[in-house]
């Protein structure tokens, strides 16, 4: 097991070993829910308003809606061409598999579906749809819980669907979303947000749903994302940064920086997002500044534009106080960003600014990351070199900042594919 695989068991084990990590479900019946809120009931015992179906906006129905799952960007994408709909959603994907012998290992368990099918392309139609879905049952025990408190739940494969939040499912409001790698494979939503989602494609007789591991990238090169953001979120100005102190703060490892915030001492948290920590900013001397810690919600930083776990890192005014945190760095695979080789890991070596190796033919892949290929690039040196393959119609979604997407071919053959290869 590679040292990252290693560190991922480290940071994972406290929150994720009591978790059913298999894939399977009972036949007809849910996915296992994946990680709760132990608020499973109000002070009476009862379920509050759990059991009620929830009101269904009167909203504009779209012509012909198109939703893109981000599994990384923890993003529902819903657009309308026709009509020029365009919204961004928050969601909580599947927790990242750490079970070697699984199918999915190293990856979210909302990746198993394009595993199983070879496809990142899904549809949701009327026959997929539950309006108002209540009872859920737990595949293990048998016991009924009404987790899916009253709201629609639009399947796009099978018994992977787009659903309410779950946790804290007996509020009038439907429950709260943590954003975040929580659930067993269904993408978790806010109440407001399936509802309106649900509102704007009833009655389509065919949704297209693309369903990607990487954030999604717009036609700008912009990571679609909601608003307002929050820290740790990919920015490029201070006004990105959408709250009180928003700063937007450089990343040596990528041309996007992140959202942070000054502090002393402490900094603010959102309910929906990890919380945070104060450290020094290392370009700012004598300041401090708000970063993501490293959470299990948040596996290896993996939300996050060009940031990695560094473990250990003393509060900015109190450094006898350390934490975990999310800061600028390279995961170390193949086409991440580098400065120097120790920035990448599993035998890869920095080379024209990303990390590499040489090839004569083929490349390893590893679970989680993009496929690779083995291509001749003058950037990298000679002979053939690992790169990290894209998708052109995705934007070139797999690519860090610096690269492009572009045809490429293998040493010694006429076999090409599009990969990532420095400006």
């Amino acid at each position: 097991m590679s040292p990252r695989r290693i560190a991922c068991w480290f940071l994972l084990f406290a929150s994720c070993a009591s978790q059913n990590t298999s894939s399977t479900s009972s036949a007809g019946g849910d996915l296992p829910v994946g990680d709760v809120d132990d608020s499973k009931a109000d002070a009476a015992g009862g379920y509050g308003s759990a059991l009620d179906c929830k009101d269904v906006p009167d909203l504009p129905p779209l012509v012909a809606p198109r939703i893109t799952l981000s599994i990384e960007g923890l993003t529902l994408h819903l657009t309308d061409a026709a009509t020029g709909y365009d919204k961004v959603f928050a969601v909580g994907p599947g927790a990242y598999d750490t079970n070697p012998e699984d199918p999915e290992f190293g990856e979210s368990l909302s990746y198993r579906p394009i595993i199983d099918t070879g496809s990142h392309d899904f549809a949701i139609t009327p026959a997929t749809i539950q309006t108002c879905k209540i009872w859920d049952t737990d595949p293990d025990t048998g016991i009924k819980t009404p987790l899916f408190a009253g709201l629609p739940f639009l399947s796009w494969h099978g018994n992977y669907a787009i659903h309410g939040p779950i946790d804290n499912y007996q509020l009038a409001t439907g429950g709260t979303l943590r954003r975040g790698f929580v659930s067993h494979g269904c993408f978790r939503m806010e109440a407001a947000g399936i509802l309106e989602v649900y509102a704007r494609i009833k009655g389509v007789a065919s949704v297209p749903v693309h369903v990607q591991r990487e954030p999604e990238r717009l036609a700008t090169g912009a990571r679609a994302d909601v608003d307002p953001r929050w820290i740790g979120a990919e920015c490029s100005a201070d006004a990105d940064c959408d709250y009180t102190g928003g700063l937007c703060a450089k990343n040596a490892y990528d041309t996007r920086g992140f959202c942070s915030a000054r502090c002393t001492q402490y900094c603010g948290d959102n309910s929906e997002a990890p919380t945070t920590f104060c450290v020094d900013d290392p370009s700012a001397a004598g300041q401090g500044m708000c970063v993501p810690r490293a959470v299990a919600q948040d596996y290896e930083c993996r939300s996050y534009t060009a940031m990695s776990v560094h473990a250990a890192v003393p509060r900015h005014g109190q450094p006898s106080v350390t934490a975990a945190v999310c800061l600028p760095g390279s995961q170390g695979w193949v086409g991440d960003r580098c400065a120097t080789d120790t920035d990448c890991a599993n035998g890869t070596t920095c080379a024209g600014g990303i990390c590499t190796e040489a090839c004569t033919q083929y490349c390893a892949d590893e679970p989680g990351f993009p496929e690779t290929f083995c291509a001749t690039e003058p950037a990298l040196g000679d002979g053939g070199h690992c790169v990290r393959q894209c998708t052109a119609s995705s934007n070139a979604s797999e690519c860090p900042s610096g690269e492009v997407c572009a045809s490429a071919t293998r040493p010694n053959s006429s076999v090409t594919k599009t990969v990532c290869v420095p400006q």
